[in-house]
């Protein structure tokens, strides 16, 4: 009875927000109109490093009602086409561009919408060379084969909106060595058919030239990424308003995600995280519906998904509206390392350099075994992907500009049950670097006084 009255008054929650904030002077981005030349300039640079190749590229399966559909990111990197179970084929030697889709039943359409095929001058819309039917496919790449030498899969795991290749890759592998399913993912079995029609071909991994181009963002791209920071950084400062003891972790969470859509967002980058309490030790918590207690910590991690790309902006405050001294200690250490670290980026540095210099903030605050147990994180790439492409593993390699980088401190003691951290999307410049989601406070006293403002939470 007290479960179903709160998911009650929740509903009632959203609904009184909705109304309040229609007044409230925001400006929100429409989202961005099709680039044909964006996408047709990707392909040529893929093109030529694939001069006697054959790359193909699959689309994200049909996703059940009622979630909403979202492309694979490297099939929406090539193309910008939301067409589910599509296949993109790219021919090196002639620079062709084969899209593959199935054509939709008039019952579909009348469910689903329109999809490619209900597209007038598709092809010149898209910059294709040609769109047809998917039960052609396996015809045309077996003539397509007959002139080609090399043939680009993607040998290792696709990435999607929340989780990098290897975190895929790992979730695989679990599947198959499950004693009950024993699952042969679905890419691993496309891959081997696919080999099987073409055996004279050498399989390559189209993967590493993918990431290579996407670690870099365009001028395109950084657009939407600045538009996506400013929306995720406006719904986790409105999160923030008014906290107080008694307010239940999804109060926060229904101001955010208001802000967000009602700032033009496509979407969130990941379900929000709002963990407080002991709940701060579970790093990616969504349950959402705890009360907070006074002397406590939240901390939200969330961002906004705009026109395929994402922000990830995490913040820590107290719930009784300050920090209690030893939380403080805490806080100004990952505050010193975000500042510290963030003032340090610049084209020609590595992730490796802004570790150590990580290091030394942590040490001087007197947390350098903390850090080193938290294997000297320091945060992770984002994009498409909210973990997006980028070498961690050689973590030697000079940044450049255009690439964006999550910074995100972090500190824990999980015998106290305590977690803290900061996260920030933060652009390489010619220069330096430029702080995406700068728009949501990090400074204590600017926390402070946000916490004193009014929100919509509707606590009296």
């Amino acid at each position: 009875m007290q479960c179903s009255r709160r998911i009650f008054l929740r509903f009632i929650a959203i609904a009184i927000l909705a109304y309040v904030f229609t007044a409230t002077p925001f400006h929100a981005f429409a989202q961005a109109s099709f680039d044909k030349s964006e996408f047709v300039t990707r392909r040529e640079k893929l093109f030529k490093q694939i001069p006697d190749g054959i790359a193909v590229i699959f689309a994200a399966k049909e996703q059940i009602y009622p979630l909403k559909f979202r492309q694979s990111p490297d099939f929406y990197y090539l193309t910008g086409i939301e067409e589910p179970d599509a296949v993109l084929v790219l021919v090196g030697k002639n620079q062709r561009a084969l899209l593959f889709a199935r054509k939709r039943s008039d019952y579909e359409v009348r469910i689903q919408g329109p999809g490619i095929w209900q597209v007038d001058k598709r092809e010149e819309i898209y910059g294709l060379t040609a769109v047809q039917p998917l039960e052609d496919f396996l015809i045309q790449l077996s003539g397509l084969a007959l002139q080609a030498k090399r043939l680009y899969l993607p040998l290792t795991s696709q990435d999607n909106i929340q989780n990098s290749r290897r975190e895929i890759e790992t979730h695989d592998l679990k599947y198959v060595a499950h004693p009950i399913y024993r699952n042969i993912p679905e890419i691993k079995q496309a891959i081997s058919f696919l080999h099987q029609l073409a055996p004279q071909l050498e399989l390559e991994d189209i993967n590493p030239l993918l990431d290579k181009m996407r670690w870099v963002k365009s001028p395109y791209e950084i657009s939407r990424m600045r538009k996506s920071g400013q929306i995720g950084a406006e719904g986790v400062k409105e999160a923030m308003k008014g906290t107080r003891p008694g307010m239940y972790e999804y109060e926060l969470e229904a101001a955010a995600r208001f802000i967000y859509t009602k700032l033009g967002a496509r979407g969130e980058a990941f379900p929000p995280i709002v963990a407080s309490g002991p709940n701060t030790i579970t790093w990616h918590y969504i349950t959402n519906n705890r009360r907070m207690q006074a002397g406590e910590i939240v901390y939200m991690d969330y961002g906004s998904d705009y026109d395929y790309y994402t922000s990830d902006i995490t913040r820590t405050w107290p719930v009784s509206g300050r920090f209690t001294p030893e939380q403080e200690k805490m806080y100004r250490c990952i505050l010193d390392a975000r500042n510290t670290v963030m003032a340090a980026m610049k084209p020609g540095v590595s992730l490796k350099s802004l570790k150590d210099l990580a290091e030394e903030v942590y040490k001087k605050h007197g947390f350098q075994k903390e850090f080193l147990a938290l294997n000297r994180y320091i945060g992770h790439y984002v994009g498409i992907s909210v973990h997006d492409v980028g070498s961690y593993f050689d973590q030697s390699q000079p940044f450049e500009p255009g690439v964006v980088f999550n910074v995100e401190p972090l500190l824990e003691f999980r015998d106290q049950k305590t977690h803290l951290r900061l996260e920030d999307t933060v652009l390489i410049t010619e220069t330096g670097a430029e702080n995406l989601t700068a728009g949501v406070p990090a400074e204590l006293e600017e926390i402070y006084a946000l916490i004193r403002q009014k929100g919509l939470s509707l606590n009296k």
